[in-house]
């Protein structure tokens, strides 16, 4: 009979031997309707009404997974730009979490609302939720330019949320921002296709671009591969560990349990040395948002 592998009793559900684990993209959704009350966005899917996870929920699925920390990520499908949920859930329990809102960059108050929920509310980092279908987005537009400018001032690291149509659009805003570090959603989607994918490796060039490398990745690269592993190996070769990063995207990926979608990943990465491995499964995470680094 197979053993199961043995657990570091200070990281419940971790293998001995493996690295720290932060989980760069997660989604939280309250129970409590009344006290945050949900506000979709016309996207596709109901995750947040299919399978929500609360914040305590997903603390407990991450304890018995054996991943230390998380960066809760608002969840513009749920509650649009009232990320007054993600704010406390991180502030409730800043051990184990920090948190990026997303504002309206093109609304009159966009600065304003930016200082508030980074001064006011205790959040960290800024979602760029740029996704266009058609047409070039705002994304380049350069009356949103300020945004960026106030994200540096307030230390608030920026996520970028694209599709590959777009990373022309990215490669523009990287040069005009290059001392800005910036973390790039999903990979922008681009691994699904060979030719976005290369647009993607172009990019490695910009040193201040870094990759979430989540489940939409690693399940596009499978498809793409044969393995995930392959994928990997090659984001790192091209791009360097020390600029990428592993999320899941649970709650919002539920098709599988917590614990698989952290095992999926353990495979993906287990192909890389242990410095690597480190670094795509805890180092970018907490040299980006050093609160994490701060309470490791």
């Amino acid at each position: 009979m197979k053993r199961p592998p043995s657990s570091d009793p200070s990281r419940p559900g971790s293998p001995v031997n493996e690295p720290a684990l932060v989980d760069t993209h997660t989604h939280v959704v309250s129970s409590d309707h009344e006290r945050y009350p949900l506000s979709p966005r016309k996207l596709s899917g109901t995750w947040y009404l299919d399978a929500p996870a609360s914040a305590a929920e997903l603390v407990a699925a991450m304890d018995k997974s054996g991943v230390d920390q998380a960066i809760l990520v608002q969840g513009v499908g749920a509650y649009s730009f009232d990320n007054r949920y993600a704010a406390d859930a991180a502030m409730a329990n800043s051990r184990r979490f920090t948190a990026a809102c997303c504002i309206d960059v093109e609304a009159e108050n966009a600065l304003e609302m930016l200082s508030y929920w980074i001064d006011g509310r205790g959040m960290t980092g800024i979602r760029l939720f740029a996704l266009a279908s058609e047409g070039p987005s705002w994304l380049i537009d350069p009356r949103t330019d300020p945004v960026w400018e106030r994200a540096t001032e307030l230390a608030a690291h920026i996520i970028v949320t694209i599709l590959p149509r777009q990373l022309d659009e990215l490669d523009h805003t990287l040069a005009r921002f290059p001392e800005t570090p910036v973390s790039l959603d999903h990979c922008a989607f681009a691994l699904a296709e060979p030719e976005t994918a290369t647009r993607l490796f172009e990019l490695a060039r910009h040193p201040n671009l870094h990759l979430k490398v989540s489940t939409h990745v690693l399940d596009d690269a499978a498809r793409q591969e044969g393995s995930a592993r392959l994928m990997v190996r090659r984001l790192v070769d091209e791009f360097g560990a020390e600029r990428l990063m592993w999320g899941s995207d649970y709650c919002q990926t539920h098709d599988r349990s917590y614990a698989e979608l952290v095992a999926f990943a353990r495979e993906a990465f287990g192909g890389l040395t242990p410095a690597e491995r480190t670094a795509c499964f805890s180092g970018t995470a907490r040299r980006l948002w050093p609160t994490l680094a701060d309470q490791a």
